[in-house]
């Protein structure tokens, strides 16, 4: 919502990465998910983000929300959302960290 709420992205290839992993968000001529990023207008990333709030408001720590037709629907990519306990340690899911360092 930060990124569509903010008129200086309102360009076509503007861009935000954010995390860790450098989720991508950028303004793009028609909604999709690829290899790249989550693009679109802002208008479709306010649409995204109002598509993600309603589906995580139905679900639960273990559940699983893939998000592709209602956002994009000839995209070949999906956005998968793994929904965790809130104290959920992101460092204890990593297979690359040693357990010594989690």
């Amino acid at each position: 919502m930060d990124y569509a709420d903010d008129s200086s992205n309102d360009y076509k290839s503007e861009q935000e990465h954010y995390g860790p992993d450098y989720l991508e968000i950028m303004t793009w001529s028609e909604p999709g998910f690829d290899d790249h990023a989550i693009h679109g207008s802002l208008a479709d990333m306010n649409r995204l983000a109002a598509i993600v709030e309603n589906r995580l408001a139905a679900t639960r720590a273990g559940d699983s929300v893939l998000m592709q037709d209602e956002f994009a629907a000839n995209t070949p990519h999906a956005l998968i959302l793994e929904v965790r306990e809130d104290d959920f340690d992101p460092a204890e899911a990593d297979p690359m960290l040693p357990k010594e360092a989690r």
